[in-house]
């Protein structure tokens, strides 16, 4: 299985501990592993512009929008 080697900081060891919680998964690669299907499933609805909303869709005003161009 391939591998890979990440460094990062403090704060970002901390997002990983709480999506674990949240995901309810032991390891940070299955973290890495369900981020990735996010991403992917943004992919494939972003707008032309590469943009994505993620909210609520009972309330369009509420969430948030990211630009997923690098």
């Amino acid at each position: 299985m391939p591998q890979m080697t990440l460094e990062y900081d403090e704060e970002t060891e901390a997002v990983l501990e709480d999506l674990k919680k949240f995901f309810g998964v032991k390891t940070k690669s299955a973290v890495f592993r369900r981020a990735l299907a996010i991403a992917k499933a943004a992919k494939k609805y972003a707008d032309p512009d590469k943009t994505v909303r993620i909210g609520r869709s009972n309330n369009a005003r509420e969430g948030e929008t990211f630009n997923l161009a690098g």
